[in-house]
């Protein structure tokens, strides 16, 4: 597959333990960013959830995109192939194979015209099971069961976690906060704000990609002039990040002006 490369200019977000070293951003002319903006552009994609008793993927993507699921990014065959509806753009793409539980799959968006491309890396979920498969035995048992279960529902909290997409806004630290976009049209976008009033672009239309390290723990790898650069995000709920180091440990992170904080996003 062609890959869609798209410009990226400004600063990238680097996560260490105590403090972390600003690079200088750059900033391009607006014909540079006009031209990398819609030169090529991928197509969009969606994925549902994912389970290991999963026959099939469904999702929706920029209407008449080839839809590919592979098992690994590099992988020869396919699991399964479809073509998103010209009308709706929904797809379904039967498996040709049972699929691990938090094994990865990925799942490509393509322009049949172009070739340019979009992928998700997505986990592979356990099935729930059902609860009445433990009503076997004596009263006695059963109650033993179910005051487990009880206990085990207020111990453990469970929520489901896609790739990021869309817009993230941060928390605000001295007076600094953060919008982090994520687009398979426009690519990856940081940007620093004050008082609520735009400061400076650090990222712009930046190529990139993602793999889930853990179900709550993602890196996200993108293009920053010629160097790939890397952000790793831990999930605390759906819709909530925290940015960490590649050890999944929460750290102060320098961006641009504002001093050395934890970020933390919700969409």
């Amino acid at each position: 597959m062609k890959k869609l490369m798209i410009a990226v200019t400004g600063l990238a977000m680097v996560a260490t333990l105590g403090a972390a070293v600003p690079v200088t951003g750059i900033t391009a002319n607006a014909a540079t960013k006009k031209t990398t903006a819609t030169k090529n552009v991928a197509p969009s994609l969606k994925v549902n959830a994912i389970y290991n008793n999963t026959t099939q993927i469904t999702g929706t993507a920029t209407k008449g995109a080839k839809i590919t699921v592979k098992s690994t990014a590099n992988a020869k065959k396919n699991l399964g192939t479809a073509t998103a509806s010209k009308t709706t753009g929904k797809y379904t793409v039967k498996l040709a194979k049972t699929l691990k539980a938090q094994s990865n799959v990925y799942v490509y968006a393509t322009n049949p015209t172009t070739k340019a491309y979009f992928y998700r890396v997505i986990r592979v979920q356990t099935a729930k099971t059902t609860a009445s498969s433990t009503k076997k035995t004596t009263n006695k048992v059963a109650t033993k069961s179910t005051a487990a279960t009880s206990s085990s529902k207020k111990t453990t909290k469970s929520f489901k976690v896609n790739a990021p997409a869309g817009t993230w806004k941060s928390n605000t630290t001295n007076k600094y906060s953060q919008i982090l976009t994520f687009s398979a049209k426009n690519g990856f976008n940081q940007t620093l704000y004050k008082n609520g009033k735009q400061v400076k672009k650090l990222v712009s239309y930046a190529n990139y990609s993602m793999t889930a390290k853990t179900p709550t723990f993602w890196k996200v790898s993108y293009k920053s002039g010629s160097t790939t650069k890397t952000l790793y995000l831990r999930y605390t709920a759906t819709n909530k990040f925290t940015v960490v180091n590649a050890k999944n440990q929460i750290v102060k992170v320098k961006v641009g002006n504002a001093p050395a904080a934890v970020w933390t996003f919700t969409k």
